[in-house]
């Protein structure tokens, strides 16, 4: 049965995709979990279609060979966390899997974007922290991580002590904290990775805010995706570009605006 299904997912991928040329490859994966990120990231209408086996490791892939290549796909998948026949991921991609997906064992270095390797600086840092636990689930596009930690940060937001902040924290958080309550409570609320995306790209903006006035012990990157509703921002502690507003789909677009802190 599962060779006749793979038999009809070829004919039936072949028959939507031009020029269509099927070859299998391999994509490292620990479990089925990882079968719908592998997939996103190789997936391009009527232009790639990937579908990925977590038992074998192997993926059938049918491409438009006059419009892509097997390369530019398993780019994709490699940029998306998923070692292949062709590229192994950046580690910053891996970083960002869930343990599930975890195909080589736990990272060894500290994921620096919801820890800190010093002492927080402000009271506002478990707040930041949910604030790139979201970010890092829309990079996935796993629209449940992203809901769940919306929540984390809506609770953050109305637990905040107005008191415990710094002078300049406490100014930027007087004009903001209407807006982050509300933009919190819409992501949280959201259904569809789409419509996190809309919601978190206001966000971005409120939190860009608080930002500028803490003093942080580590530089922040203000990044703008120009392409995202006619441009939208988000912020990141890593240097290079991880686009939460396409995921995989277009993983490097963008670039830095500015950078906040040290």
């Amino acid at each position: 049965m599962a060779v006749a299904g793979l038999m009809s997912f070829s004919l039936f991928a072949k028959a939507q995709i031009k020029n269509a040329k099927t070859e299998t490859v391999t994509i490292q994966g620990s479990s089925p979990a990882c079968k719908k990120m592998i997939e996103y990231a190789g997936n391009r209408k009527r232009i790639a279609r990937l579908t990925w086996n977590a038992d074998t490791k192997t993926a059938q892939l049918t491409y438009n060979a006059k419009a892509t290549t097997k390369e530019a796909v398993l780019k994709r998948v490699a940029l998306a966390g998923f070692d292949n026949e062709v590229y192994n991921a950046p580690l910053s991609a891996y970083r960002m899997l869930t343990s599930e997906c975890y195909y080589k064992g736990a990272p060894q270095t500290t994921d620096i974007n919801t820890t800190d390797s010093t002492k927080d600086a402000s009271k506002l840092a478990p707040l930041y922290r949910a604030y790139f636990a979201i970010s890092n689930a829309l990079v996935r596009s796993d629209e449940k991580t992203a809901g769940q930690k919306a929540g984390e940060l809506h609770h953050l937001v109305k637990a905040v002590q107005m008191d415990a902040l710094s002078p300049e924290e406490h100014t930027a958080w007087m004009h903001i904290k209407a807006p982050l309550n509300e933009q919190s409570a819409a992501l949280k609320a959201a259904a569809g990775i789409e419509k996190q995306r809309v919601t978190f790209a206001a966000l971005s903006e409120s939190v860009y805010q608080l930002f500028k006035a803490s003093k942080l012990p580590y530089k922040i990157y203000y990044n703008e995706c120009p392409m995202f509703h006619g441009g939208a921002t988000w912020l990141s502690r890593e240097e290079s570009i991880r686009n939460p507003y396409y995921g995989a789909a277009m993983m490097t677009c963008g670039a830095t605006k500015a950078v906040i802190g040290q």
